[in-house]
């Protein structure tokens, strides 16, 4: 028997400027399944030297991801 399960994947990533060059510092993924309405997030932190010195930047750029994946939530 196929079971099959249809979900949204979003991607984001929180950068910072350095040198005129945009560095991704914290990398999020979320899945979510449109049947159930379970969602799944992960953070992970790629540049922990420019996270450390940039916390409230990276921590404002993940609620603001996290309320993204909120609203796709809501529509379903």
């Amino acid at each position: 028997m196929l079971t099959t399960t249809k979900s949204i994947t979003l991607t984001g990533q929180s950068k910072i400027t350095v040198d005129n060059e945009d560095v991704t510092v914290i990398s999020m993924t979320a899945n979510i399944k449109e049947t159930s309405g379970n969602s799944n997030i992960t953070t992970t932190i790629v540049n922990q030297k420019l996270y450390d010195a940039n916390k409230a930047e990276c921590r404002a750029d993940k609620a603001a991801f996290e309320a993204e994946v909120y609203a796709i939530e809501d529509e379903e």
